[in-house]
């Protein structure tokens, strides 16, 4: 189901109100967009996210970024949003909703409160773990507790704000199996820029299997943290809801799936794209498909 027509959007109305935009594609799904870091779950609390799926009257997000989140690796720190504004425009058929995200707040890790932890050490001590966790998965739920232990060690993430590198806006033109996703990096800056990511996340409880073209179901941790998708469709699916979102992979950019469930820090589960830094334009498609009671 191809359906572009992102050349027809007109004039956005901004929306200045706390109350967010929620758009109803079923008689039991909506998606909903913020104008601020909400609903604030525990790791990702101070982020801003993209369109939350919300199941009756439940948001299924979690800890997870939502659907349509850029995220840009520079050679110095990787930036993360926590301003944002949204704007939207209804039609009798379609509704087109717009997220601008402003890249101005980078993580850091601290331990006991007050002391920070070299954003080098930490990094490399985080890679040569999940090289340890890739290569010996059959460990994972080891793996998963010595993650949890982070709490009882003090290890704390903050989200500090600091100088923008420039913006991205998404735009999520809503239909009721399909999103379609067009993210404009026009705005950003791109001196330094390594890396940028397309965050499609919802909540692990709930996307608790994965699966594609070749092989069969992954579910819980086995699904992987963060694993290159070799096929050309990938699917997270609940087996509590009966819904599953689906992502393509696309020309010049890699996909990635990844799930992770740590008590009182971690629970997402997520298609994301990588691709190299560029001022252009990315679009891509997000299919839902749930059954209806």
């Amino acid at each position: 189901m191809q359906i572009n027509s992102f050349a027809s959007i007109s004039t956005l109305d901004l929306v200045n109100s706390q109350k967010p935009i929620t758009v109803p594609l079923s008689n039991r799904l909506s998606v909903r967009l913020y104008n601020d870091s909400r609903p604030r779950c525990m790791e990702t609390a101070p982020i801003q996210k993209g369109l939350v799926l919300v199941i009756g009257n439940q948001e299924v997000i979690e800890e997870g970024m939502g659907f349509g989140v850029p995220v840009a690796k520079y050679s110095d720190k990787t930036y993360f949003s926590s301003t944002a504004n949204v704007s939207f425009q209804k039609n009798p058929s379609i509704h087109n909703l717009k997220k601008t995200f402003v890249l101005d707040t980078i993580s850091r890790k601290k331990f006991c409160r007050n002391t920070y932890i070299d954003d080098r050490i930490y990094s490399l001590t985080r890679k040569e773990f999940e090289k340890l966790y890739l290569r010996h998965k059959r460990f994972s739920t080891l793996f998963n507790n010595i993650m949890e232990l982070r709490s009882i060690a003090k290890i704390e993430t903050e989200f500090q704000k600091v100088k923008p590198r420039g913006t991205i806006t998404v735009n999520y033109q809503i239909h009721p199996e399909v999103i379609n996703v067009k993210v404009d990096f026009s705005d950003l800056t791109l001196d330094g820029c390594e890396e940028i990511l397309l965050m499609n996340e919802q909540g692990s409880t709930i996307f608790d299997k994965y699966y594609d073209e070749t092989c069969s179901e992954l579910v819980g941790s086995k699904i992987g943290g963060w694993e290159a998708v070799t096929t050309n469709k990938a699917f997270l699916k609940s087996s509590k809801k009966e819904i599953s979102f689906c992502l393509q992979k696309k020309s010049g950019t890699k996909l990635f799936r990844g799930w992770e469930n740590t008590k009182r820090r971690f629970s997402w589960a997520g298609l994301s794209y990588s691709m190299c830094p560029n001022n252009g334009v990315f679009d891509y498609q997000i299919s839902l498909d749930m059954r209806q009671n």
